[in-house]
C-alpha cells in the first residue's frame, strides 16, 4: 500500500526498516547496555540504543526519501519540511533498560498535523501494528499472517479493561494520574500499566482494551497508535473531549463507543476539577 504516488512511500518499505531497528535494539538489550541516563528526570531514561535506533532509522529514511522531513524523539527538532517522519526509536525505555520484554519502535509520516502513515513494532514479540490513512489498520505476525484491526464494542465503564501512564514528574507535582487512576481501577474491569503508550493505543485499536487515557505524551509517542486507532474504528480527544492536535499533551484514545468515551471525558474533567495545581490542560 502507498501513502501518496507523488512521495512513492510503501508501507512494506517502513515495516522494514522498523524490524532492522528492532533487531538492534534487541541484539544491544542482549548484550548488555552500558550507558543509561536521565533527561527530564531520574526516572525519564535513554540509553545507547535509543540513540542507535534513531540514527538507524533516520539514514535508512533519508537514503529513500532524502525530501522527507525527521522529527525524531532524541534529536526533538521539528523540521520545516510538509511532510516529516515523527519516530520513536525505543517507546518503553524504562521497560527496555530494566529487562521488561515489552516495548516498541514508533515510524509515522505526517503531512502537517495529519498522520497518513504509522508503524508500532512490538518487541521483542516483533509483532507490527500498521496503518495507512483510508486504507485501515492491520496486525502483522512473525509468521506473515496478517489481520484488519477493529474496536471492541464496550460501551460500559465497568466492562471496560483500560490502561494508561503516569508522568515522568509524578513524584514531584499533584497532576500525576493519581486521581484518575484510583478512580477508574475502582469502577473499571480494571486498570494496565503496561509501560510504552505505542503499544497501549495498538491494544485499544486491537480490541484488546477499550481505552486508554494519559497526560504527557510526545508527538513520537503517539501519532502512529492514533493513525492506528482512527483506521480501527476509534476515537481520539484531548481530556477535555475535544480534537486533539499534534502538539497536545492529554488524550482519551476509546473504541468510540459514545458512552464510554462520554464518561471518560466527564469523570476525568471532574476528578481534576480540585486539583490544586494544574499541569497539564489539553
Amino acid at each position: 500500500m502507498t501513502t501518496d504516488p507523488d512521495l512513492g512511500v510503501q508501507i512494506e518499505d517502513i515495516v522494514a526498516i522498523a524490524l532492522k531497528a528492532g533487531r538492534l535494539v534487541v541484539a544491544m538489550q542482549e548484550q548488555g547496555l552500558h550507558q543509561i541516563r536521565s533527561k527530564s528526570s531520574d526516572i525519564d531514561l535513554v540509553t545507547e540504543a535509543d540513540l542507535a535506533s534513531e540514527n538507524l532509522i533516520r539514514e535508512e529514511l533519508f537514503e529513500r526519501f532524502p525530501d522527507i522531513g525527521f522529527w525524531g524523539e532524541e534529536s526533538n527538532s521539528r523540521p520545516p519540511e510538509e511532510y516529516f517522519w515523527l519516530v520513536d526509536p525505543i517507546d518503553g525505555t524504562t521497560n527496555y533498560a530494566n529487562g521488561v520484554p515489552l516495548f516498541a519502535v514508533n515510524i509515522a509520516l505526517n503531512h502537517g498535523e495529519k498522520t497518513i502513515l504509522g508503524v508500532t513494532l512490538e518487541l521483542p514479540s516483533q509483532r507490527v501494528f500498521w496503518a495507512v490513512q483510508g486504507q485501515g489498520a492491520y496486525l502483522r505476525f512473525p509468521d506473515g499472517r496478517q489481520i484488519r484491526l477493529a474496536v471492541n464494542k464496550t460501551d460500559r465503564l465497568d466492562q471496560a479493561l483500560l490502561s494508561t501512564g503516569f508522568p515522568y514528574h509524578r513524584g514531584q507535582h499533584p497532576d500525576n494520574n493519581g486521581r484518575e487512576f484510583t478512580h477508574f481501577m475502582a469502577r473499571s474491569r480494571g486498570v494496565r500499566c503496561f509501560g510504552t503508550v505505542a503499544v497501549e493505543l495498538a491494544y485499544v485499536a486491537a480490541g484488546f482494551t477499550a481505552a486508554h487515557w494519559e497526560a504527557g505524551p510526545q508527538p513520537w509517542d503517539v501519532a502512529s497508535g492514533i493513525l492506528l486507532l482512527q483506521e480501527a474504528g476509534g476515537k481520539i480527544t484531548s481530556y477535555r473531549g475535544e480534537s486533539r492536535p499534534l502538539g497536545a499533551r492529554t488524550i482519551i484514545a476509546s473504541n468510540g463507543q459514545p458512552n464510554l468515551h462520554r464518561t471518560l471525558v466527564e469523570d476525568i474533567q471532574r476528578i481534576r476539577a480540585d486539583l490544586p495545581e494544574k499541569a497539564f490542560e489539553v
